[in-house]
């Protein structure tokens, strides 16, 4: 399994695996999972989908797309508390060049086999992704808004709890809430053990222009 990091910089080379990844999220959030989020001819984009966002992208050994995350620094507007506000609980909003949001987390399923703690080897390779990539630039912190289920699924494929959560609150079709992970080196070496994963697991760095960058 091959994983990009796809930036401003490198996604006119890019362009058909990313409308691949809005296919897929049309077919994870729109019609399996029924969230109202907007689709346009089969593709899910919305107002978050910037040129300063980047996003993490897995592909098999067959080029298929497997899954990919969205990443945005919480320096400018991001997804959570622009429509989540009300799952923070009135606790403050994260605004650091040190802290980036991780959203739109999308995975098919791909036959690979089931890891040792039940988990999609897509999903660990992508989770291995997320820290590797956060701590390659430097940054301390993740937040994200995610459902019930999925957070279950992240926990354990983490094998970690969220140092902060909010409450949980419905959403739609849905029950939410907001959660924050930390970023380190111990993560990152842990997670790259639990799922064998290769260092680095993600094929090029450098293409996305922080001035905190490490």
């Amino acid at each position: 399994m091959i994983v990009d990091l796809i930036t401003s910089q490198n996604a006119a080379s890019n362009q058909g695996l990313l409308r691949e990844m809005h296919r897929q999220r049309h077919r994870v959030f729109k019609e399996r999972m029924g969230w109202d989020v907007t689709s346009i001819d089969g593709e899910e984009r919305d107002e978050f989908d910037r040129p300063d966002a980047a996003y993490l992208v897995a592909t098999g050994p067959n080029g298929k797309l497997v899954g990919s995350w969205r990443l945005l620094s919480t320096e400018k507007d991001y997804m959570a508390p622009t429509v989540f506000r009300h799952l923070f609980d009135g606790a403050p909003v994260p605004r650091s060049p040190r802290v980036w949001e991780c959203s739109r987390f999308a995975v098919e399923s791909t036959g690979y086999p089931l890891t040792a703690n039940g988990v999609d080897r897509a999903t660990g390779c992508l989770l291995v992704a997320i820290f590797e990539c956060a701590f390659t630039y430097g940054i301390e912190e993740l937040v994200t808004v995610v459902d019930i289920a999925v957070a279950r699924l992240v926990h354990r494929a983490l094998d970690m709890h969220p140092f902060w959560h909010g409450q949980v609150h419905r959403l739609g079709n849905t029950r939410a809430m907001v959660e924050r992970y930390p970023v380190n080196g111990e993560v990152v070496h842990r997670l790259r053990q639990m799922y064998g994963a290769p260092t680095p697991i993600i094929r090029q760095f450098g293409l996305w222009q922080l001035p905190e960058a490490a």
